[in-house]
């Protein structure tokens, strides 16, 4: 479902293909967009980590 959600938001490409042992499967590529989206996610998490740490160093 997550995958699903990411690429119904335009941040992942999926498409079926087949594997080396010749099944198909369903091939997921981050996107441009998803590259954007990952970059707000690191900052918004470098962010939060950033303040529970200032937060356990004072109490």
């Amino acid at each position: 479902p997550a995958l699903h959600r990411m690429a119904q938001d335009g941040w992942l490409r999926a498409e079926w293909g087949t594997t080396e042992k010749n099944r198909q499967a369903r091939f997921y590529a981050i996107t441009a967009a998803g590259k954007k989206q990952l970059e707000l996610e690191e900052r918004s998490w470098v962010r939060l980590s950033d303040g529970v740490q200032r937060v356990l160093r004072y109490t």
